[in-house]
């Protein structure tokens, strides 16, 4: 035998068998994701602060009316309103309430991150679905609740003059207006409470979901192969 056949056999047998089909590199280890700078604290503070406020509003509207409209059975009365005073009070009210659908989502999206960020390490599981399904049936609710209120602003002082009007009385229409505007007002403020909540829990659901995804692929499993060997790599950052 020639030394180059001899040299050409040793080092086919020194070569190790080259990796099976099955094999597969091992996946760059990903940094871990850093704590997110905020928890949405402030503006969970600044949601409530806008829901109290105009809260306050809703309650100062129904407090001019008594003023201005006392109805006392002893000292029938005429009704004085205010219309510019109300109609400033409910254009603080509705800036206050829009404000926090606005606000609210954000409030989520930051929550949502520090909740994912925060279960990374401790395994903890939310109740996703559970969280969503709530916040859209809140938010459908309080849209509801938004729209009729608007419709009943037109339709309230229609009926009340009409009672007025047919029953001879000149303060029905007045108690008519006292007794529907409190929970009209309320009915509004309450509606778009439940759109600002369930718009933040939706957020918040949606945020930590995909954050969660990210999370779940920084850990990869391949299988690998090899002479004699196999087997199962899981790589990632623990």
């Amino acid at each position: 035998m020639s030394p180059a056949v001899v040299v050409a056999l040793s080092l086919i047998a020194s070569d190790p068998a080259p990796a099976t089909a099955a094999s597969a590199s091992a996946p760059v280890d990903q940094p871990a994701p850093a704590q997110p700078k905020y928890r949405g604290t402030g503006l969970l503070t600044a949601t409530g602060l806008l829901a109290g406020t105009s809260l306050a509003l809703t309650i100062a509207r129904n407090a001019k009316l008594a003023k201005d409209c006392p109805l006392d059975p002893k000292m029938p009365v005429a009704c004085t309103y205010s219309f510019k005073t109300d109609l400033g009070l409910a254009a603080g009210q509705w800036s206050l309430n829009l404000a926090n659908v606005g606000v609210a989502p954000g409030a989520g999206v930051m929550l949502a991150r520090y909740h994912a960020w925060k279960d990374a390490g401790t395994g903890k599981q939310r109740k996703l679905g559970a969280i969503m399904g709530a916040g859209g049936a809140v938010l459908g609710v309080g849209a509801v609740g938004v729209i009729s209120s608007v419709a009943l602003a037109f339709t309230m002082g229609k009926r009340c003059l009409d009672k007025e009007i047919d029953g001879g009385d000149p303060l029905a229409g007045d108690r008519c207006l006292r007794r529907a505007y409190a929970g009209w007002t309320m009915w509004n403020w309450s509606s778009f409470a439940m759109v600002s909540a369930g718009a933040a829990m939706l957020a918040y659901g949606s945020t930590y979901k995909r954050h969660a995804s990210k999370r779940e692929q920084r850990v990869q499993v391949s299988p690998y192969g090899g002479r004699g060997q196999a087997g199962v790599m899981v790589a990632g950052r623990f």
